[in-house]
């Protein structure tokens, strides 16, 4: 958690640019900035500070050419999990998903097949219990995928 655009400056030489930064508590595009120059970093942090206070601050290196992949899940009180289906939210808007495809076609089949497993496997190991989605991005170029985070629904609402 990044308290200080100073904080962020320090955190930014590891990561490399360009990186995002990114309230932990955002969404629909709100707490999201991406910075390519280091120049920029902490005008961009003041303002995810601002308009999401109180969250947590982190950031990630940019993704460049990533697709946004999703896959739904249910899991019960049993430690028991399944992955329904997933999603393709690559097409956005300033971060914010306006188009979800499905069934996922960008991943290979195998590829896809352990994004799957590897969210089942999440939720089953953090005692997750609910139906849930988790969100992935995606390389094509190289098949690589990497977590970003699991939301405790569906997210039929977008």
């Amino acid at each position: 958690n990044l308290r200080t655009a100073e904080e962020a400056e320090a955190a930014a030489a590891t990561v490399g640019y360009p990186l995002m930064i990114k309230a932990s508590e955002g969404g629909g595009g709100k707490g999201i900035r991406k910075v390519t120059d280091p120049a920029n970093l902490a005008t961009a942090f003041r303002q995810v500070q601002a308009e999401l206070r109180g969250s947590p601050i982190f950031l990630m290196q940019l993704a460049p050419q990533a697709r946004h992949l999703e896959v739904q899940l249910l899991a019960d009180e049993y430690g028991q999990a399944i992955s329904l289906s997933g999603r393709d939210c690559s097409v956005q808007r300033r971060h914010q998903k306006i188009m979800e495809e499905g069934p996922v076609l960008a991943a290979p089949k195998d590829v896809w097949t352990e994004m799957e497993r590897a969210a089942v496997r999440l939720a089953k190991e953090v005692g997750y219990v609910n139906a849930g989605t988790v969100e992935y991005l995606f390389r094509e170029a190289t098949n690589e995928f990497a977590f970003l985070e699991l939301n405790p629904r569906l997210q039929v609402e977008h």
